[in-house]
């Protein structure tokens, strides 16, 4: 079992009020407690949903169950997050290396296909970062940064979690558990923007299809702290999924249509991160 966070800066818990009457002077208080621990096998299952998280509509192009296992053949990097005794982790964080490893000059298949994407949907998004981004990868030790969570999670977690990652990959060097530092880091990112529904022939909600004055769309994070990843990135790119249908999800989503990007990160600034992070969450 992880060492749990022994600050009381740490001391994480989520309060849920529920009224059983309707009445809001009578409501009832629950404390959730989060425990942190090394990921390991029997956390597979919810890794897995995890990590279909992060890709969505395009998860079937990943291969889910290697990354759930990466990051089990880990267990000295990374925290994942329950509750209660809960069996199934409600989130993890920790970093996969994307660079080929240093030895045997190879990366494991699944962090191929990542990689893969990654650079493909920048070379769509923007020709200077993707330029930027290849050279980063060719050059440098590069991480992909796993933060995900359940949507009912609060973001106070995400502290401790990378106050514990930092000190785990400073251990991680001196035991030679990884060959080098890490030098960069590549965050996915949960963002959406918001259009406007319209309703179609047989009553259904659809994009607005009126004509608007032209305007930036106003990019929204899911997760609180990708604010923070974002003051601190080298750089940044958005991308849409391949596999998207953007009036199906928007009759799922109210005129809410998702989509990711990419921070560029430089693992010397985690420190300032989790500092930062720290006094805007907490």
């Amino acid at each position: 079992m992880k060492r749990g966070p022994e600050e009381e800066e740490d001391d994480v818990a989520m309060k849920d009020q529920k009224s059983d009457d309707g009445d809001e002077d009578d409501q009832e208080i629950i404390d959730v407690d989060f425990d942190f621990f090394d990921p390991k096998e029997t956390d597979f299952h919810g890794l897995k949903t995890l990590a279909k998280q992060t890709f969505s509509n395009d998860a079937d192009e990943f291969d889910l169950s290697g990354i759930a296992d990466g990051i089990i053949a880990q267990p000295y990097l990374g925290s994942v997050v329950k509750a209660d005794g809960a069996a199934d982790p409600y989130a993890i964080m920790t970093v996969l290396g994307i660079s080929p490893d240093a030895k045997t000059g190879k990366l494991a298949s699944h962090m191929q296909t990542i990689k893969d994407y990654i650079l493909k949907k920048s070379s769509k998004s923007n020709t200077a970062h993707h330029e930027k981004l290849s050279t980063i990868l060719s050059k440098h030790a590069v991480g992909l940064l796993v933060n995900e969570r359940l949507i009912n999670m609060p973001p106070q977690i995400v502290v401790p979690m990378l106050k514990m990652l930092i000190e785990e990959l400073q251990w991680s060097i001196e035991e030679k558990k990884l060959a080098k530092p890490f030098e960069y880091l590549l965050l996915i990112s949960k963002t959406y923007v918001e259009v406007e529904p319209t309703t179609d022939e047989d009553g259904d909600a659809g994009p607005s299809k009126k004509k608007k004055k032209k305007g930036k769309q106003v990019v929204l994070n899911f997760q609180i702290e990708d604010e923070v990843f974002e003051k601190h990135a080298e750089f940044q790119f958005d991308f849409q999924f391949s596999n998207q249908n953007d009036h199906a999800e928007l009759l799922q989503t109210a005129g809410i249509k998702t989509s990711r990007r990419i921070y560029v990160l430089k693992a010397s600034k985690l420190q300032t991160i989790h500092d930062a992070m720290k006094e805007f969450i907490q």
